[in-house]
């Protein structure tokens, strides 16, 4: 089992905080994904790209498993087993499915921002699933978070594309994907271990990704192989698939799935401030005002009592 101990009510604010800081690093090594994969360029597919990083990612995972549980961790319930095969197909295929056909029949601007949505699902999601309470607080966040990520993208869009519109839902259907991912851990944690968690979802999403890429994508495939290209995809295994993973996963363990949402539309920020420092990409003012709004966000997800210590702020914000 992997439940936390909370004695009082202060305990619970300081792991809340605690999750708050995790999930925080953890989107900061995801928004490194786009720079890696920049920095790899045309000599690889993203199918492959995701099949390798995925698989290195898991490997990466064994020894620190070993570790910290030791090799009987691996040993898992039947029923565990059949739920990361689903968190594996469920979000890693069909998010990474739609969210490239989306860029392919609009643009990457375009679905970046249908992509980020997902923090209105995931509120959502939470409440269906985890009883999560949707607070007045945690929808302003929300909503200054889209509104900070749409500002930030909205003018490198393009005009309309081929497909626009099926582009569009392929988006909306990313955004969707990519939110269950916190309720998929959210409902791991209650049984395994952060560090299982990890392993096994991604360890199952690979699984499916070569079966629906040989199925789908096989014309699709190119790889060519160079030194500087390996270093690369361990270097986004690593920091944007292990070290992320990881961090948000043990994040989501000590806070809400929504609010977890929130903050990790860090990820965009720091691929816009990354592409600034490292390939002098532009980064102008509807940037800022952005990453702002997004900011202000998650400092309103910051300030927002744990639901032991401020039943009666909950009760105000609803």
């Amino acid at each position: 089992m992997s439940t936390l101990k909370k004695d009082n009510p202060r305990d619970e604010e300081k792991e809340r905080r605690l999750g708050i800081t995790l999930v925080l690093a953890g989107g900061i090594c995801w928004g490194f994904i786009g720079i890696f994969v920049q920095a790899i360029g045309p000599v690889i597919d993203p199918f492959t790209l995701s099949i390798l990083r995925l698989a290195t990612a898991s490997a990466l995972m064994v020894p620190v498993i070993i570790y910290y549980d030791g090799a009987r961790a691996f040993l898992i319930p039947r029923k565990n087993l059949r739920f990361f095969a689903l968190f594996g197909l469920g979000y890693w295929t069909l998010y990474q499915m739609s969210y490239f056909s989306a860029i392919q029949m609009t643009s990457a601007s375009v679905a970046v921002i249908l992509l980020y949505t997902a923090p209105f699902f995931i509120i959502v999601l939470a409440r269906v699933f985890l009883g999560e309470r949707i607070t007045k607080r945690k929808t302003i966040a929300a909503v200054l978070g889209v509104a900070g990520v749409w500002v930030m993208f909205m003018s490198w869009t393009t005009g309309a594309a081929p497909g626009m519109t099926l582009g569009g839902i392929f988006g909306l259907a990313a955004g969707f994907f990519f939110a269950t991912y916190f309720i998929y851990v959210k409902k791991a944690l209650v049984s395994s271990s952060p560090f299982i968690t990890a392993f096994y979802s991604m360890s199952f999403g690979c699984v499916f990704l070569i079966i629906t890429t040989l199925l789908f994508f096989r014309d699709r495939i190119y790889y060519q192989p160079d030194a500087r290209t390996i270093l690369l995809i361990l270097g986004v295994a690593f920091v944007s698939t292990t070290l992320g993973g990881t961090l948000n996963i043990m994040g989501l363990q000590r806070m809400e799935a929504g609010e977890a949402g929130v903050l990790g539309l860090i990820e965009p920020i720091t691929t816009l401030i990354a592409s600034w420092l490292i390939f002098g990409d532009v980064l102008g003012g509807r940037q800022v005002i952005g990453a702002l709004l997004v900011l202000t966000g998650a400092y309103l997800i910051y300030r927002q009592p744990s639901p032991s210590t401020g039943k009666a702020d909950e009760r105000s914000d609803r």
